[in-house]
């Protein structure tokens, strides 16, 4: 299945919860807005700001 190349403003959680989303893109997420996604067993459990000092 190809996945195909959002933009990361046009990503939603829909797309998180249905595997939408590559690695890619969750990695240019954390690196502009700090955002970490858990997921478990290969599905997306939650989202949660990283806490920077």
């Amino acid at each position: 299945m190809m996945i195909p190349n959002k933009n990361i403003q046009e990503i939603t959680v829909a797309n998180l919860k249905n595997g939408e989303v590559t690695l890619i893109q969750l990695e240019e997420i954390y690196n502009k807005f700090g955002f970490i996604f858990e997921a478990s067993e290969g599905r997306f459990t939650k989202i949660k700001r990283e806490i920077r000092h």
